[in-house]
This record gives structure tokens, C-alpha cells and sequence, in this order.
């Protein structure tokens, strides 16, 4: 059988930078295939490696910064992410710093996407997303749902 994961980074008491668990909240409230399994990985780092294991294919879902416009829906693959941009909230080196320890201790890897949003900031000891960051919640679980689901 053929696993996709969803992996939701974030940290919630960050501002925009809770987007990712926002997401894994709404994608909680839905009804997945058994073949689907859905992850909130906060701000695990590396040991947010577990969450990638046994799967072929998988979805993470962060902020963004530097991508466009606050608000703005994005599927990326690995490549076009930049070593280091991700670094929002001083919580590791994000997902490409991800991706590279994987790749030294799993092969093959799985197929990777990565759904984010442009943030508007990263406002410390902040609960709660601002205006166009919350939009794009609903937007983007029907996105992964349609990456998912065919």
C-alpha cells in the first residue's frame, strides 16, 4: 500500500507562524483514506524524521516567507525552497535541513510537496494568525485534498 503523510509544522504561540498547526487542526476534522495519515510535527526539528517513515509520498505544511503575497497558497517542491529561508521563528532550520538528513539515511525517498502560505510575521508570545493567514487555512485543506484525493 502506498502512504501519504501530512506533515503540519509550526508554532502556535508565533503568530503566523501557527499556520502549519492550524492546518493540522482543520485536516483533523476531515475524513481521510486509511492510506493517508496526518501529523502535527510544531516545531520537532529532526525529530521530525519519524513522521516521515513507511510512507512513498508526503505533504508538508509550513509558513512562508519571502514567496509572494501574506495570504498566497503555494505548493513547492524541495528544490525550490532555499537552504535556510524557512528559518521564521529560531526554531531550527526548517524543512530543507529536513529533507537533507533524510536523504542521508532513507533511500529512496518519498515524493515530496510542500503547501504553505506567505505570512504576513512571526510576532513572538502571539496566539493567533492574522487575517489572510486564517483565510488561507480553508484553502489550503481543500488544496491537499485534491493532492490527495484523486
Amino acid at each position: 500500500m502506498s502512504m501519504c503523510h501530512i506533515v503540519c509544522f509550526g508554532n502556535e504561540l508565533h503568530g503566523d507562524d501557527g499556520f502549519g498547526i492550524r492546518v493540522y487542526e482543520a485536516l483533523c476534522r476531515q475524513v481521510w483514506p486509511n492510506d493517508v495519515k496526518v501529523f502535527n510535527a510544531g516545531v520537532a526539528g529532526l525529530n521530525a524524521l519519524r513522521f516521515l517513515e513507511d510512507c512513498s509520498r508526503a505533504i508538508l505544511v509550513d509558513a512562508l516567507a519571502n514567496f509572494g503575497s501574506p495570504g498566497q497558497v503555494y505548493v513547492l517542491k524541495p528544490e525550490d525552497l532555499a537552504e535556510g529561508s524557512q528559518d521564521l521563528s529560531g526554531h531550527g532550520l526548517g524543512i530543507p535541513y529536513l529533507l537533507e538528513a533524510l536523504n542521508t539515511i532513507r533511500k529512496p525517498l518519498p515524493d515530496f510537496l510542500i503547501v504553505g502560505v506567505e505570512i504576513e510575521s512571526v510576532r513572538p508570545f502571539f496566539i493567533g494568525l492574522s487575517e489572510k493567514t486564517e483565510r488561507a487555512v480553508i484553502e489550503t485543506v481543500q488544496l491537499i485534498r485534491g493532492l490527495v484525493i484523486v
